[in-house]
């Protein structure tokens, strides 16, 4: 069986003072470390969150599913021969509607400028979050976002 012996470690009376100041030193830094590990982290924000940060608002959000709407009913109503085209021509009908929702309603770039992969993810999530009635949670999670960042910004 082991034992641990939990006393304190001793200081020899033959330590020098150089030592002693040694030690105070490096404690004072270790001190310090904790002191700076104490300060608030920056905030690491997922590419969903980044994504909801965008669509603050419900006309923009909106406007997206208009613009789903739209590309959709573009490609379902293509005749028979045209499929393949009308589908296409889809995609910027859905941004036509999407991006102005930006520039008008949020005042802010459109995500796929910046990722593209996370915008049409976000696209597809947030549109469907919407027309299965959840545009509630969004909401709350964007005023979460918010008032995280504000609370970060003013412990800084």
């Amino acid at each position: 069986m082991t034992t641990i012996d939990e006393s304190e470690p001793s200081v020899s009376s033959s330590a020098t003072s150089a030592d002693a100041s040694a030690a105070l030193d490096a404690s004072a830094d270790a001190s310090a470390a904790l002191d700076a590990s104490a300060a608030p982290a920056p905030v690491e924000l997922s590419s969903w969150d980044r994504y909801l940060l965008a669509h603050t608002k419900a006309s923009t959000r909106w406007g997206h599913v208009a613009a789903m709407g739209a590309a959709l009913a573009t490609a379902a109503t293509a005749p028979k021969g045209k499929r393949l085209r009308r589908t296409l021509l889809g995609v910027p009908v859905f941004f036509s509607i999407a991006w102005p929702s930006h520039f008008i309603f949020e005042r802010n770039m459109p995500v796929g400028f910046t990722d593209s992969k996370a915008a049409f993810a976000g696209d597809l999530r947030m549109i469907w979050m919407m027309v299965t009635g959840r545009d509630g949670e969004l909401a709350e999670r964007i005023d979460e976002l918010k008032r995280l960042l504000a609370e970060r910004a003013d412990d800084r």
